[in-house]
């Protein structure tokens, strides 16, 4: 993650005694991701930037499996989730992975945070920030099935 680290998420938490910093800190970092997001947008798949319009915050990570070059996470949004799939399942299918992704410990874990990368290996690289950990997924293509 660049825009929006681990310490960054925990000094926002209104207890955490740096909530008033951290929230002018990701005010600004938050302004600069934008920007940076609409400057790679056009050299992104069609399907990537669906994707960055979509939010899956606070969805649990329900299942994960891999195979030849295909990485699939299904999530389920919490009802109170304020991501764009509240209280739905959904199914991400990234296409054209190069290489194995570690996915043990994920399933349980929250999604907090994305971030989008351009890629030298693939076309994207997906940065994720869940509760207990991060992954970083290197593809072409996300396909997103709403279950």
């Amino acid at each position: 993650m660049i825009f929006f680290t681990r310490q960054l998420c925990q000094d926002i938490q209104p207890k955490s005694g740096r909530a008033r910093a951290a929230e002018r800190e990701w005010n600004r970092r938050l302004e600069l991701s934008q920007r940076y997001e609409s400057l790679i947008q056009p050299l992104l798949p069609s399907s990537v930037v669906r994707f960055s319009r979509k939010s899956f915050h606070d969805a649990a990570v329900g299942a994960v499996s891999q195979s030849f070059g295909r990485v699939a996470v299904i999530l389920a949004a919490r009802p109170r989730a304020s991501g764009s799939y509240r209280g739905h399942r959904a199914r991400l299918t990234f296409v054209g992975v190069r290489r194995r992704i570690r996915t043990s410990g994920l399933v349980g874990q929250w999604w907090l945070y994305n971030e989008i990368h351009l890629c030298s290996r693939t076309k994207f690289s997906l940065h994720l920030l869940f509760t207990k950990s991060k992954l970083e997924i290197e593809a072409n293509e996300i396909l997103i099935e709403k279950l």
